[in-house]
């Protein structure tokens, strides 16, 4: 005797993968929608690393900030993340703050720059430390 084959419809037999991605694509939806172009924001910054790098060179060699965190490792992508970016004036103008590291301690530095001819002018490094009291460091006024 032969029995009737019952096709299952394509939800039942593709849920397996179709929960996952709905997930994801959930999640990420839910991320751009509440952070709105902050990721965007932090990968510009991360692409034209000139803007953090000068700075940190300059942070770098500066007496007071290496006297109070000691060594200062390279600027990641991870530190970026800690800190917080701001554009103005048509993305010529923007203000970063920046996690550093050394070998006595960690810190922020604050930068803020304008564009001049496809160059970074910088108005103002300041680095913060909060341990073992705060201090704030003048790089540049």
């Amino acid at each position: 005797m032969n029995k009737p084959i019952i096709k299952k419809n394509w939800l039942y037999r593709n849920w397996l993968w179709l929960l996952p991605i709905t997930l994801i694509f959930t999640c990420l939806l839910l991320f751009f929608s509440l952070t709105g172009n902050a990721a965007f924001r932090y990968g510009s910054v991360y692409l034209d690393q000139t803007l953090v790098t000068n700075a940190f060179i300059k942070a770098k060699e500066h007496k007071t900030v290496t006297q109070k965190l000691g060594e200062l490792s390279p600027v990641d992508f991870f530190q970026l993340l800690e800190g917080e970016v701001q554009y103005s004036n048509n993305n010529t103008s923007i203000e970063v703050t920046v996690g550093i590291k050394g070998t006595k301690g960690r810190g922020k530095m604050d930068i803020v720059a304008h564009k001049n001819n496809q160059q970074w002018e910088y108005d103002v490094i300041n680095v913060r430390i909060k341990k073992p009291e705060k201090e704030l460091i003048k790089i540049l006024p």
